[in-house]
């Protein structure tokens, strides 16, 4: 059986921290879209490419909509898969850690509730689509080659990305992610800030004279949160045409330091504390490349640009805020 023009098609991720089951949740998504008088797909998917590929098939038998069932990484994947400019919507059945492109953009958090939301707004009842930037991220490969990889919510380099390798890199650390969720990152933060030097790096905006700063982070936010906890974007929205930087000075402590601050939009603006906006920016590490991550997942250390992508994804958006859309 192959994906029809119309269909709704679901990306399964069972490797997501849920507890349900690939046919128990198959059931649901079929379910779901028959109230809803549509067609269902449904693809279990193992790895990130498996995901980027059913996207990839999907844009191309001409599919209505393409629902991540898992993470905020599920969510990633499936982007990699989309031409820039797609007419595919996107939606999210949010069964991952943080779940932070469904905080952002109110979705219910039960399966049923969440795809019932977002095909009502497929379908003009309530909602609506909306066309949103992205983020991409340009890196080379050992080869010299030239790669990049497309982002919908965060690109970080320094302490935030190393929380993010540290729980990747050990298996006791993910076990502690699927007892503790999200908490799990902030333990490894603490854990990866203790004796950690800042990253010297050279930073250019929109063709300015580079400059060097010794950074703890850097976070560069399509959206306004790291996590579902720090607001370290504030100004961000996924419409604006634009990318938003926050750049902590110093040792990485003292990013960790600013978090009880984040935690409630209180995120201080001052020596060592920036928030810029830009459509360009190249990085250059000047010592040991910063560790990095793209929506959740470690990204390449060779990164060296990150532009804007202005309306390149339709995305199902059923509560639209003016905090993240601008609606």
């Amino acid at each position: 059986m192959q994906i029809q023009p119309n269909d709704i098609v679901f990306v399964l991720n069972p490797n997501a921290g849920n507890t349900l089951r690939p046919r128990q949740l198959s059931a649901i998504c079929h379910a779901a879209c028959s109230q809803a008088g549509h067609n269902a797909y449904v693809v279990t998917t193992r790895t990130p490419a498996e995901a980027a590929d059913a996207a990839c098939l999907a844009h191309e038998a001409g599919a209505a909509a393409i629902f991540g069932c898992g993470g905020d990484g599920t969510l990633s994947a499936i982007l990699q898969g989309l031409p820039n400019g797609s007419p595919i919507a996107l939606g999210a059945v949010p069964l991952g850690t943080a779940n932070v492109w469904a905080y952002e953009t109110n979705l219910p958090n039960t399966p049923l509730a969440a795809i019932a939301a977002q095909l009502a707004a497929l379908d003009g009842v309530h909602g609506e689509t909306m066309w949103l930037d992205t983020g991409r991220v340009w890196s080379t490969n050992p080869d010299g080659s030239v790669a990049s990889q497309r982002f919908l919510l965060m690109a970080s380099w320094g302490l935030d990305a190393a929380a993010v390798s540290g729980i990747v890199g050990s298996e006791r650390r993910s076990r502690m992610k699927r007892v503790l969720g999200e908490p799990a990152y902030f333990l490894s933060a603490v854990r990866e800030a203790l004796g950690r030097r800042a990253w010297p790096i050279s930073l250019s905006l929109d063709g300015a004279a580079p400059f060097t700063v010794d950074a703890a982070m850097l976070t560069i936010g399509n959206t306004r949160m790291l996590g579902t906890w720090l607001e370290v974007n504030p100004r961000a929205t996924a419409i604006d045409g634009e990318l938003d930087l926050l750049l902590v000075e110093g040792a990485p402590w003292r990013a960790l330091a600013l978090s009880p601050f984040a935690r409630y939009g209180w995120l201080p603006q001052g020596p060592g504390v920036t928030n810029m906006r830009f459509r360009h920016l190249e990085i250059a590490p000047l010592r040991d490349a910063p560790p990095m991550q793209i929506d959740g997942d470690p990204g390449p250390a060779t990164s060296y640009a990150i532009d804007i992508e202005p309306q390149a994804l339709r995305a199902l958006c059923p509560a639209p805020t003016s905090e993240v859309l601008g609606g």
